[in-house]
């Protein structure tokens, strides 16, 4: 039976080090983008300890993501923080325009993409999976296996399209799971399904590289 493994605690349960602003020396909050002395708002650099979820969703780390405030909130910092509007500044605001720019367009691609959400939160709980890791669950690996022949002896578009519903629908149902075991800080199940959505979507590439007759590699 799976043994339930708490995660590391929200960020806002945890005891924030604040930091000190480049250009007023006041202090600030260290997730804060931009320096929150109304009368500064200067640009701040990434905090060493700084999460995805602290600047984009408000500190809590879960798999369950509003994807339209996701997006607001990116649309939003990255307008302010876009490189063009810092072209006049100092060289140090230049800087940090183009990191902040870089770093948020990274956790926003991060956190929109379960299974890249699915490996962060594992990875901030300290059990980050490997992609070169091998199957060691033997259904699964059964399930790639006859999945690659499936996909390696169809001869046609519509044969194809049933196998790329079906690999839909288990995809579906994992997000579903994974949403439930991180849910419930079951981080040894939520590491399973992690590695079985990782292998549906090398699967989903090679539906959409089919050639007739032509080898599939989705790992093993």
């Amino acid at each position: 039976m799976a043994q339930h493994t708490a995660t590391a605690a929200a960020p806002e349960t945890l005891p924030k080090k604040r930091k000190t602003c480049w250009h007023c020396q006041q202090e600030s909050d260290p997730a804060s983008v931009f320096c929150s002395n109304n009368k500064c708002g200067a640009i701040q650099p990434v905090g060493p300890t700084t999460t995805y979820f602290d600047v984009l969703v408000g500190g809590r780390r879960t798999f369950d993501v509003d994807m339209g405030e996701l997006r607001r909130v990116f649309l939003k910092l990255q307008q302010g923080v876009h490189p063009d509007s810092y072209s006049q500044k100092e060289d140090i605001e230049r800087t940090l325009a183009e990191t902040q720019s870089s770093w948020i367009n990274r956790g926003y691609a991060t956190l929109r993409d379960p299974l890249h959400r699915a490996h962060y939160l594992l990875k901030l709980a300290g059990r980050k999976i490997n992609e070169e890791d091998k199957i060691t669950d033997p259904e699964l690996l059964m399930e790639v296996m006859e999945l690659r022949e499936e996909i390696e002896m169809a001869q046609s578009e519509e044969q194809m399209a049933a196998i790329k519903r079906r690999n839909d629908s288990s995809i579906e149902h994992v997000v579903r799971e994974l949403a439930a075991a991180f849910g419930q800080d079951d981080l040894d199940r939520a590491r399973q399904l992690t590695n079985h959505f990782q292998y549906l979507r090398r699967v989903s590439q090679a539906i959409q590289n089919w050639e007739p007759g032509k080898s599939v590699d989705i790992g093993n």
